[in-house]
């Protein structure tokens, strides 16, 4: 019988029981039962250390008045009630009432198990990766403080409340500005190494370095037909972002002639307001790479090191050590190009806590980038971690909720410090600490490819191995129609023998988009 058991009284419950129960108990094997009709089910509380109850009854015979109750016990007896009342609107549609209901459960559950636990989550009820999203839905209509409705519906903390409103507000310039710009993401799907917490279809590049040649030959395929639906079309690139992978990792000469290609076909006359290079592993950079980026216009270029503690990039599986993080610092922040320059980290990697992250942050300060992505560490279900054995638990537990919170205010101040402050961030499942991922930036220096991607209101194509496509078409005001294409195949052969036909596809789907565009400039 597994020692934490959270039921619920309907379906309604189910996924909500099983996000927060990873909330309260991350790393632990928990048990959620609902029913599957309207049968109850599952066990009862004898014999578990950990149960909780919720159930949601109609409290009058027209069930326009319901109650939600929420019963915990813990260990030695401990127990905590939180109960709650709902009126339903006699025209209320079902979708909107089942999203009120599961809303207030979710909070009752926040307070039930927040009170035996002795901690409440800083994100309260919102699990969802772009949580800014919701605010900016928000702000389009037009509630002037949804700070105070996050903390009061949705169970925020008041820092996070904050944050992720102040986020939103500096973001909204940014958005919805020209319904023809659109953003350029290039997936290259190759790595030095493979890291133990990277979950994406990666391939070292090493051991496949004869499928680099005909992976470029394809990628320069794609480019030629994408740029010539963006230029019939006549749509503007705001950002270009390549990305992985490694987009660095390829010899010197390919590297220059994928630039050199996207400069031809997709940036063909265009001068984007962005152009972003995640170069990310610090043993890829060499001065040519750096001539032919400043020689084709890149603006940014990152140059991550995820943590300068050398045991823990060890452990990671990285090749590079701290000193040649150093020395690709410096070679890019003293480029004549005046380089924009990224740095990222982590919070949680196995093996590390406060001291090493503090290590890591006090470097960070020192070399001084104009950006610093914080983010904490979150155990991907593809990731060689989550697959050792036992490995992903331990790393879940291994920092406590208290020590997490503390290492993410503490990068908050390195930022502040830095004189930087928070543009964008996102969360995701799994995470340790149930945290944040925020990029800091000094003014004026923050990433357009970021907030677009983040936020989802404008169009991104995504080219290359393993990209995404988000097809968005507004609607007038801030509202709009977004659609997910279908990915690229992330494997390099399996990406050659499809190109053609997806991005010819993709073609179809960009002029079902934007050609009302062209006959309104035509008429």
């Amino acid at each position: 019988m597994p020692q934490i058991v959270l039921r619920g009284n309907s379906p309604l419950f189910g996924a909500d029981l099983r996000q927060l129960g990873h909330v309260f108990f991350p790393g632990e094997e928990i048990a959620v039962f609902v029913p599957a009709a309207d049968e109850p089910g599952g066990p009862t509380a004898e014999g578990t250390e950990w149960h909780a109850d919720v159930s949601a009854t109609p409290s009058d015979e027209d069930g326009l008045h319901w109650t939600v109750t929420v019963a915990a016990r813990g260990p030695e007896g401990a127990a905590h009630e939180a109960r709650g009342s709902l009126d339903r609107g006699p025209d209320e549609s079902p979708r909107t009432w089942d999203h009120r209901l599961r809303r207030m459960a979710k909070g009752l559950l926040v307070d039930a198990l927040g009170a035996l636990r002795g901690f409440r989550p800083g994100w309260g009820i919102l699990t969802g990766v772009r949580p800014t999203k919701f605010v900016h839905q928000m702000l389009d209509a037009g509630l002037p403080d949804p700070a105070q409705e996050l903390m009061r519906e949705h169970r925020l903390a008041p820092d996070k409340a904050s944050l992720v409103t102040g986020v939103a507000r500096l973001q909204r310039p940014y958005l919805n500005q020209d319904p023809r710009a659109i953003s350029l993401y290039i997936g290259i799907p190759f790595c030095p190494s493979i890291c133990s917490f990277c979950s994406f279809s990666i391939y070292p590049i090493l051991e496949h370095k004869g499928q680099v040649p005909v992976f470029l030959e394809a990628l320069g395929r794609e480019m030629e037909i994408i740029g010539g639906a963006i230029e019939e079309l006549g749509l503007r690139v705001q950002t270009i972002y390549f990305g992985g992978g490694t987009p660095t990792s390829p010899k010197d000469e390919d590297f220059a002639w994928m630039l050199q290609k996207a400069a031809a076909t997709i940036l063909k006359g265009q001068q984007p307001e962005e152009y972003t290079v995640e170069g990310g592993r610090p043993e890829t950079f060499t001065r040519a790479k750096l001539d032919a980026m400043a020689a084709h216009g890149v603006h940014r270029v990152s140059v991550n090191p995820q943590t300068t503690v050398q045991a823990t990039l060890m452990h990671l599986g990285r090749i590079h050590t701290v000193e040649k993080f150093y020395r690709a610092y410096d070679l890019v922040r003293n480029h004549p190009k005046g380089f924009t320059v990224n740095a990222d980290i982590i919070i949680g990697l196995p093996g590390e806590g406060p001291d090493e992250v503090t290590h890591t942050l006090q470097d960070m300060q020192r070399l001084a980038p104009d950006n610093l992505t914080v983010h904490t560490l979150a155990i991907k279900r593809g990731s060689k971690l989550h697959q050792a054995e036992g490995e992903a638990a331990d790393a879940l537990r291994a920092m406590t909720y208290d020590e997490a919170e503390m290492l993410i205010r503490q990068a908050a101040a390195t930022a502040r410090e830095m004189g930087q402050h928070p543009y964008y961030l996102y969360r995701q499942k799994f995470m340790v600490g149930s945290m944040e991922n925020v990029g800091y930036s000094l003014p004026g220096k923050e990433s357009i490819y970021n907030i677009q991607m983040m936020e989802e209101r404008q169009t991104v194509i995504g080219l290359g191995g393993g990209a995404t496509s988000k097809w968005y078409k507004p609607l007038g005001g801030h509202h709009g129609w977004l659609l997910k294409a279908p990915d690229n195949p992330n494997d390099p052969s399996a990406y050659v023998a499809r190109v053609e036909e997806l991005a010819h596809r993709r073609v179809e789907q960009l002029r079902l988009l934007y050609e009302p565009h062209i006959i309104e400039r035509t008429e």
